[in-house]
């Protein structure tokens, strides 16, 4: 055989072989990590996008000693424990403290940091301790240690209203702005977060004793894999010298950092079927009051912005209609614009950039204008097409009797629209109530985020799947109505 068929066997052999040679270097699947990217000096992403951090690479070198590929998938810090139990992440990293609750339905390895929580707030503006905040608005993250500490001493120290937030960013957004005089969380985050921003400042440390740690399902036989591998990555430095990558020096020999740990007591008999983590009893029970008083804001909320983007609908499509002509220009403009952007986006520009200039919203008050402002773009379009809808001769019938303008949309033309347009109406309303949701993000208690602090705090998805039901409760009769409604006006108009 001469050198050249020599070459192309080894490449003919090669593709043969290489399948299985794949099959065997990857005979276990990687281990998918859920992890709140953000979390600084946690997990985050640098100028590059790519995810690093001091758990990054805990986790990546518990993947070395294990043989196993480490797969990174950002989510947030509320939707962890739910990725967990649901089996779509294998661990679950940022900063998740050990708590006795979360115990009762996680499994965690030993721990590898121990922290306190802080108080962070901007220079200057009088807060120097826990004390100063009496009467005053406070962040924190929704289910974190920081969330579950202030919750649990507010009366103590008569905080105004705890806003809970999704991360840091959002959170120490609203304290520059002054929105909220401090923010309580991590502390080895904030040092870190504050160390270039000479403008914010770490004003007291809070003991919790809170110690981190990784968190998997319920007596996965990785928890002792993961914990085996920490043990050999601490009797070998490994986390120490992660600890002065991270924060600039080695940890003291008395931390959990250094020391090998027991694995937290848990119930190793326990193992937790359907029900007992998607519809628990017990947890639901615990959050009921929570979900109840998010139900309330909903209301509120959807009740305020459909009114609103009625009234404000109507003026739009009358505007576009029959306005002269620059009005008719600047109504069609709007109605284009507002139906184009995303609620999210408008949402987090009314609450979060608009204080630069000068106007600043309640949650509340920025959910309900945004709302208003979109909705009333999408309900104009409904009132022009049922007023186009009414025949023309109704128009001229009005004006042959000497109808003026006003008259004849009032007593002629309207009531017809309004029959018309009541089903496409009606399911805007119901949007409406759902697009509430969204104003869970600027840190608003509505139903949805009662539902993600309650299942934060509880480590268990109960709540989630609570509120998913209150809101079909609440919102199927309207559906069933407006499929009643259309059915009814198909058979009139025959």
């Amino acid at each position: 055989m001469n050198k050249s068929s020599l070459v192309v066997f080894k490449v003919i052999l090669l593709c043969f072989i290489w399948p299985f040679i794949s099959l065997a270097q990857n005979t276990e699947s990687p281990i998918i990590v859920g992890a709140n990217i953000g979390n600084v000096p946690w997990e985050f992403q640098d100028t590059t996008g790519k995810f690093v951090g001091f758990e990054i690479d805990l986790v990546n070198e518990i993947g070395l000693l294990l043989d196993r590929k480490i797969e990174i998938i950002n989510i947030p810090f509320n939707g962890l424990f739910a990725a967990v139990q649901s089996g779509r992440v294998d661990i679950a990293i940022s900063s998740i403290g050990i708590t006795e609750k979360r115990l009762e339905s996680m499994s965690f390895t030993q721990p590898y940091y121990d922290s306190d929580q802080s108080l962070t707030t901007v220079k200057g503006n009088g807060i120097e301790s826990l004390n100063d905040l009496r009467n005053q608005i406070i962040a924190v993250d929704t289910g974190s240690t920081g969330d579950i500490w202030a919750t649990e001493n507010k009366q103590k120290y008569s905080f105004a209203e705890i806003r809970r937030y999704e991360g840091l960013a959002p959170a120490m957004l609203d304290v520059v702005i002054g929105r909220v005089k401090g923010y309580i969380s991590d502390i080895p985050a904030l040092l870190y977060y504050t160390k270039d921003k000479p403008n914010l400042v770490v004003v007291e440390r809070i003991p919790t004793g809170g110690r981190y740690s990784l968190m998997m399902g319920k007596n996965k036989p990785l928890v002792s894999q993961a914990n085996k591998a920490i043990t050999s990555l601490k009797l070998a430095g490994v986390i120490n010298d992660l600890h002065a990558k991270w924060f600039g020096a080695l940890a003291e020999d008395t931390t959990s950092t250094v020391r090998v740990v027991p694995m937290p007591a848990t119930d190793e008999g326990l193992i937790l079927d359907f029900v007992d983590t998607f519809l628990n009893t017990d947890v639901f029970m615990q959050t009921y009051p929570m979900l109840i008083a998010g139900l309330v804001v909903t209301i509120q909320l959807g009740f305020i912005a459909i009114i609103a983007g009625l009234i404000f609908g109507l003026l739009l499509a009358l505007s576009k209609l029959y306005g002269h002509k620059a009005i008719q220009v600047a109504a069609k403009a709007y109605i284009d614009i507002f139906r184009s952007i995303p609620l999210l986006v408008l949402l987090i520009i009314i609450f979060y950039a608009l204080p630069f200039v000068g106007l600043s919203f309640s949650p509340f008050n920025a959910a309900a204008v945004a709302l208003s402002l979109v909705s009333g773009a999408y309900t104009a379009e409904i009132f022009r097409a049922g007023i186009e809808a009414v025949p023309q001769g109704q128009f001229e019938a009005s004006e042959a009797l000497g109808l003026s303008y006003k008259n004849t949309m009032v007593e002629i033309i309207l009531p017809q629209a309004i029959k018309i347009v009541i089903p496409p109406l009606t399911n805007n309303c119901i949007n409406v109530i759902k697009d509430t949701a969204l104003a869970s993000v600027v840190a608003m208690p509505d139903l949805l985020k009662q539902a993600t602090q309650a299942q934060a705090v509880a480590a268990n998805p109960t709540p989630l799947i609570a509120a998913a039901v209150i809101y079909l409760m609440f919102l199927l009769p309207l559906v069933l109505w407006v499929s009643r409604l259309e059915v009814k006006f198909r058979r009139g108009s025959r």
